[in-house]
C-alpha cells in the first residue's frame, strides 16, 4: 500500500525536479558567495561539473575587471532586492567570456531572514547581441535618433534626443512628435509625415525644407532631418534630427566675410585677381583695374593674354622669368615692373601672387594683388639722386678741407718751426717773449685749424678712433698736470679728486686727452679770480664711468642751454679777450659719442658748471712688460754720421728742417725737391730716415712710398711722411702703404728730435752688437 505524500513536500519535489532538469543555469550561494547549488543547466552553460563547483566561491567564475560591480549587485540582493533580467560576463571552465543574461533573488528562511542567493542565467542570443550592438550605436549617435509611428508618436529616442530637446526619455516616448517642433510648423510637419507613410522612401540629411527645433524652454534652432523606414518594425520610421546652428552662424559670418571682402576689392586702389591655371581664366578682376590701367576689368576677363601684353616691353623678359611662370607653376612670386597704360603713359607696380590651398588636389587659383608704387620709385630715385649729389658735395667738401688743411698748414710749418727754433736760440734774451708770443699765436692758429677739420670728420663719418682700456686715474692726472701752468697763470687753483683707482674707460686715449684737455680749459678761462676746478671720476650703473669737470664760476644762463654745442657760438664771450673758436665743445661731443659716450652738463648761474663725460667700463688690461729704454745720449754720436733725405719742394719747410737738424749735429741732411730726383737720392745714398712730403711737384709721395717698396734696394729704408694734410683718410692711405710715421705738419719740434733721437739710438747699438 502506497504511503501517501504530503502536498506541500510534493510540490517541493516538483520544483526540485524542474531545477535540476532546467535549461537554464539555476545556482545558489551562500551569503558569503559560496556556491551551494548547481544544477546541468550551469554544467552546460559554464562547463564546471558540479561537484568541482560545489563550495567554491562564486567570484571564481566573475572576469576581475567586474567584480567590483558584482560585488555591489550582490551586497544589493544580499540586503533583500533582486534583480532581474541584467547582462553580464561571466568565465568558462576553459577561461572564456560567456556573456548571459540572469536574475538574482535573495533566499529567505521561515523567519524572512535571507540566508542565500540563487541566480538564473541563459546566454544572449545573436539577435540580443546585434540588438544591443544597435542599441549601443543608437546611444553613441552625435545626432538626435528618434522614433515614430504613423500617427506621430514617439516610440524610441536616444541620449542625443534628450539632451538637444531638454525633456527626458520618459516624458518623450509616447508624447507626439510635434512637441520638439514650433506650433508654427507643426501643421506643415503632418502634411510631410502623412506624405513620407503613403510613399516611404528615404530623405538625406539636409534636402528639401529648411527646418526648425523647438527647446523644451521655447527657444527655437535650425536644423536637418533625415528619415528612413525601420525595417524591423511597419508602420515606423527613424528621423536623425542635427542642429545645424553652428553651421548656420559659420555660413553667415562666410557670407558676410564674403560681403566685406568683395566691398574691400571694389573699393580699394589695390587690384585684386582671381584665375585659374590650367587653363588660363581670370574669374575675378577689381574695378580697381580702370584705375590703375585705364583698361576696363572686362579686358581682362575676356582675352587671358591681356596682362601679358600690359608689361612693358623692356621688363617683359624679366617679369616673365621671375612672376608669371611661377605662378603658372602654383608657385608665389612677387613682381616690381613697369605697365604701360591705355593712354601710353608708364606706371611702376608691383604684384604678389599666392596660390589658393586646395585640400583635394595640386593647386589650381591664384589671386593676385597689384598696387601703384610709382610715387615710391620716383622719390626713391629722387633720394638716390640727391644721396649722390650729397656724396659729391661732402667728397668735395672733404676735398676742400684736405686741401685747405694742406695750405693752412704749410705756411703755418714755417711759423711754428722758426718760431719754436727763435726761441730756442732766444732764451734769456730779450727777444724770448717774442718768440713765445709768435709760436702761442701760431698753436692757437692751429689749434682751430684742427677743431675745425675735427668736426668735418665726424659729421663726414671718416674719424676713426682706436677704442682700448683706458686708465682713468691716469688720463685725468696726464691732463691736469698738463693744465696746471693754464690754471696758475688764470688765478684758478686745479685739483682732482680721486676715484676709483682701479677703473678703466673703453676709449680712444689720444682723444679722450683732447676731451678732456677741452674741458679743462674753459673751466680755466671762462672762471673767474680765485675760482676752482675739480676733476672726479665715479663708476655709474649699467657698466658705464662718468668723468666730471665742476667749476665755480660764473654758471652759463638757461637762455644759452640750445647753444652750447652749436660750433662758433661763444655764447656772448666774443668781446671777452679770452681767446677761443667756439668750436671745441661741438668737438668735444662728437668725440664722445664716436666713443660710445654722453656728454652732459649742469649749470647754475652765478654757482657753476659741470661737464660729465659718460664713457663704457673697460676692463683692466693685461700688465705688459717695458722693454729698457735703447736710446743712446746723444752726444755719444760723432758729427754727420747719421743722414736724412728730406724730399720736399717748400723751401720755408727745408730751411726750418735744416735749422731742427742744426740742433742734432750729428745728422745731415740731404735734400731733394722732385719725387724721381728723390728716388735717385736714395738708392744711391741708401739714407737712415727719409723724410717725405705727400704733394710734390711731379708726383705724390704715395708713388714715391711705392716705388720704394718696390725697390730691393730701398724697400727696407725707413720713411717718415711729412705733410699738411691731416685727414684720417691720407693718413691711413700712406701708413697702409709702409710708412712708419705720419707726422703733421707744423711740425713739433720736440717730436721731430725725439724721432731722430730714437733712430740715431737703435742704430748705434745694432753696430755696437
Amino acid at each position: 500500500m502506497t504511503t501517501p505524500v504530503e502536498p506541500a513536500f510534493a510540490e517541493e519535489m516538483a520544483i526540485a525536479a524542474i531545477v535540476r532538469s532546467s535549461h537554464d543555469a539555476v545556482i545558489a550561494k551562500a551569503v558569503d558567495g559560496t556556491i551551494t547549488f548547481w544544477n546541468e543547466g550551469a554544467t552546460t552553460l559554464y562547463g564546471f561539473d558540479r561537484e568541482d563547483i560545489l563550495g567554491k566561491n562564486i567570484e571564481v567564475m566573475i572576469p576581475p575587471e567586474y567584480l567590483a560591480i558584482e560585488r555591489a549587485r550582490h551586497e544589493h540582493v544580499a540586503r533583500g532586492e533582486a534583480e532581474s533580467g541584467y547582462r553580464c560576463v561571466r568565465l568558462h571552465a576553459d577561461g572564456r567570456p560567456v556573456a548571459v543574461v540572469m536574475s538574482m533573488s535573495p533566499v529567505r528562511d521561515e523567519n524572512g531572514t535571507v540566508v542565500g542567493l540563487a541566480t538564473i542565467s541563459r546566454p544572449v542570443s545573436d539577435q540580443e547581441t546585434a540588438d544591443a550592438r544597435y542599441s549601443s550605436l543608437l546611444e553613441a549617435a552625435p545626432d538626435a535618433m528618434v522614433c515614430v509611428d504613423r500617427r506621430g508618436e514617439i516610440q524610441l529616442v536616444n541620449a542625443a534626443t534628450a539632451a538637444m530637446f531638454g525633456y527626458t526619455r520618459e516624458e518623450l516616448v509616447g508624447s507626439p512628435l510635434e512637441i520638439l517642433l514650433p506650433e508654427s510648423l507643426r501643421d506643415v510637419h503632418r502634411r510631410h509625415r502623412d506624405e513620407f507613410f503613403r510613399s516611404p522612401a528615404p530623405r538625406a540629411m539636409g534636402v528639401g525644407l529648411a527646418l526648425q527645433g523647438r527647446h523644451r524652454n521655447g527657444t527655437t534652432f535650425p536644423v536637418e532631418v533625415s528619415l528612413a523606414v525601420d525595417s524591423s518594425a511597419e508602420g515606423l520610421a527613424i528621423a536623425a534630427v542635427r542642429d545645424v546652428s553652428g553651421l548656420r552662424a559659420t555660413e553667415a559670418a562666410l557670407r558676410q566675410s564674403e560681403t566685406q571682402l568683395r566691398q574691400l576689392a571694389d573699393n580699394v586702389d589695390i587690384v585684386f585677381c582671381l584665375y585659374e591655371i590650367d587653363p588660363l581664366r581670370y574669374i575675378y578682376v577689381s574695378p580697381s583695374f580702370h584705375d590703375l590701367t585705364g583698361w576696363g576689368p572686362g579686358e581682362m576677363l575676356s582675352d587671358v593674354d591681356f596682362s601679358q601684353r600690359l608689361v612693358h616691353p623692356d621688363d617683359w623678359e624679366r617679369w616673365s622669368t621671375t612672376f608669371f611662370a611661377p605662378t603658372m607653376s602654383g608657385l608665389p612670386a612677387r613682381s616690381e615692373h613697369r605697365i604701360v597704360r591705355a593712354d601710353g603713359g608708364i606706371r611702376w607696380v608691383r604684384s604678389y601672387a599666392n596660390p589658393v590651398p586646395d585640400l583635394n588636389g595640386p593647386v589650381t587659383r591664384v589671386v593676385t594683388t597689384t598696387e601703384d608704387v610709382t610715387d615710391r620709385v620716383e622719390a626713391a630715385r629722387a633720394l638716390q639722386e640727391a644721396e649722390a649729389a650729397a656724396r659729391a658735395a661732402n667728397d668735395a667738401k672733404n676735398d676742400f678741407l684736405s686741401r685747405m688743411s694742406h695750405e693752412l698748414r704749410t705756411p703755418l710749418n714755417a711759423v711754428l718751426g722758426f718760431g719754436q727754433l727763435l726761441e730756442h736760440h732766444l732764451v734769456a734774451t730779450e727777444y724770448a717773449d717774442y718768440a713765445r708770443h709768435v709760436v702761442r699765436a701760431g698753436r692757437h692758429l692751429l689749434d682751430l685749424i684742427n677743431e675745425v677739420l675735427d668736426i668735418a670728420r665726424i659729421e663726414a663719418g671718416e674719424m676713426t678712433l682706436s677704442l682700448e682700456p683706458v686708465a682713468v686715474a691716469s688720463i685725468v692726472d696726464e691732463t691736469a698736470l698738463l693744465m696746471q701752468p693754464l690754471a696758475a697763470d688764470a688765478g684758478v687753483t686745479l685739483a682732482v679728486r680721486a676715484g676709483a683707482a682701479d677703473a678703466y674707460a673703453l676709449a680712444d686715449r689720444q682723444r679722450l686727452r683732447q676731451i678732456l684737455l677741452n674741458l679743462l680749459s674753459n673751466a680755466i678761462k671762462y672762471n673767474r679770480a680765485g675760482g676752482g676746478v675739480w676733476v672726479s671720476w665715479l663708476p655709474q650703473s649699467g657698466g658705464r664711468v662718468s668723468i666730471r669737470v665742476q667749476d665755480d664760476g660764473p654758471g652759463i644762463s638757461p637762455d644759452c642751454y640750445d647753444r652750447i654745442f652749436i660750433p662758433f657760438d661763444r655764447l656772448g664771450q666774443e668781446g671777452s679777450g679770452i681767446e677761443g673758436t667756439g668750436v671745441g665743445l661741438t668737438v668735444t661731443r662728437g668725440l664722445t659719442e664716436l666713443m660710445n659716450g654722453a656728454l652732459t652738463f649742469d649749470s647754475q648761474l652765478g654757482e657753476g658748471t659741470t661737464f660729465s663725460v659718460d664713457l663704457p667700463l673697460a676692463a683692466a688690461p693685461p700688465v705688459a712688460t717695458v722693454a729698457p729704454d735703447t736710446t743712446a745720449p746723444r752726444d755719444e754720436f760723432p758729427v754727420g754720421t747719421r743722414s736724412v733725405l728730406y724730399i720736399e719742394d717748400n723751401e720755408p719747410n727745408v730751411r726750418v728742417m735744416e735749422s731742427v737738424l742744426a740742433l742734432r749735429p750729428e745728422w745731415r741732411m740731404i735734400h731733394a725737391g722732385l719725387a724721381s730726383l728723390g728716388l735717385e737720392l736714395a738708392r744711391a745714398q741708401r739714407p737712415d730716415l727719409i723724410l717725405l712730403d705727400v704733394h710734390l711737384p711731379d708726383g705724390s709721395g704715395l708713388d714715391v712710398l711705392a716705388a720704394l717698396q718696390d725697390d730691393p734696394a730701398t724697400a727696407n729704408l725707413r720713411v717718415v711722411v711729412l705733410s699738411a694734410d691731416a685727414s684720417s683718410q691720407q693718413i691711413h692711405r700712406l701708413l697702409n702703404a709702409g710708412a712708419e710715421k705720419y707726422i703733421t705738419k707744423p711740425l713739433d719740434l720736440t717730436e721731430v728730435l725725439t724721432l731722430l733721437d730714437g733712430i740715431a739710438g737703435a742704430k748705434e747699438k745694432a753696430v755696437a752688437q
